[in-house]
């Protein structure tokens, strides 16, 4: 007399997925990761143009505030 939740368990489908379902998983997948990488370039080259332009101008600003510094010193000192 066989189990009952053997036979129950036997009647099952396969949990394997269909070839046609998953390959069509595997392209929105394809898909959707391409687009994120799209995106992601995108992101970068914009932080990257921001960059070029922040980056000269924090520059500039270091330099004047620090030479603004260096005066205020001097004349601190009595020698400017």
């Amino acid at each position: 007399m066989p189990d009952p939740l053997n036979r129950l368990l036997a009647e099952l489908p396969s949990a394997e997925p269909r070839p046609a379902r998953a390959a069509q998983t595997r392209a929105r997948c394809r898909a959707h990761l391409e687009r994120q990488i799209r995106s992601t370039a995108r992101e970068t080259a914009q932080a990257s143009r921001v960059a070029q332009v922040w980056q000269p101008l924090a520059a500039v600003l270091g330099v004047a505030y620090l030479t603004e510094a260096i005066v205020e010193a001097l004349r601190f000192v009595g020698r400017f």
